[in-house]
């Protein structure tokens, strides 16, 4: 009984956390890291000052264990578009798709991944870490998919392939509504754009 409620318990205190982090999201989403404060994020949570710091140790904290849970779910919507798809060179371009559809459909998380990138200190170094691990990904398979590419220009080009998923997103994020694309334009554009860069498909 009491391993029950052992695990109940902990179950809660992970589902807090999580909500916790939903928050944290929704708010350095909206107004940004600097006009961000501990008191608006709990009290939009819901929670007390005191369970706040049960979970995380400052702002920074939060917002860098909120950018680590963003790369999770990234990482989750990539793996799904993969899946649907046989054949390396298909599964990058899925895995552009969902790479782009997940951060069009998600602007606070785009926005947390941009301005991570400036603030410095764990943020900026999470950042990295999501950043890195995608590019490490986009390696492994253009070893596969595109061997004429050299071993030594395999990184940088693994760094292009993700850079234009991000900055493409970003920007069509600041576009008006009104005159951008469609996510779904937009990421078939980035996937073509892609796909021709790295040579798996004839140039038009």
């Amino acid at each position: 009984m009491a391993y029950k409620t052992s695990e109940k318990m902990a179950e809660r205190k992970r589902a807090r956390r999580r909500q916790s982090l939903d928050t944290a999201i929704a708010v350095f989403g909206r107004l940004g890291y600097h006009a961000t404060t501990v008191p608006m994020i709990v009290e939009e949570a819901g929670m007390s000052t005191g369970a706040f710091y049960l979970y995380f140790r400052n702002k920074e904290d939060v917002y860098a264990e909120a950018l680590r849970e963003i790369g999770t779910r990234l990482a989750a919507a990539i793996g799904t578009a993969v899946a649907r798809e046989s054949g390396t060179a298909a599964q990058m371009g899925a895995a552009v798709e969902g790479f782009v559809r997940w951060l069009a459909d998600n602007p606070p998380e785009t926005r947390m991944l941009m301005e991570a990138a400036s603030l410095g200190g764990r943020p900026e170094e999470v950042r990295r870490e999501v950043i890195e691990s995608h590019v490490r990904s986009v390696e492994t398979a253009l070893e596969r998919a595109a061997p004429w590419i050299d071993a030594a220009d395999r990184g940088a080009v693994a760094r292009c392939w993700t850079g234009a998923v991000i900055e493409a997103t970003a920007a069509w994020l600041r576009t008006d509504p009104a005159v951008r694309p469609d996510a779904a334009g937009l990421a078939s554009a980035v996937r073509s754009f892609n796909l021709r860069g790295a040579g798996l498909v004839a140039d038009r």
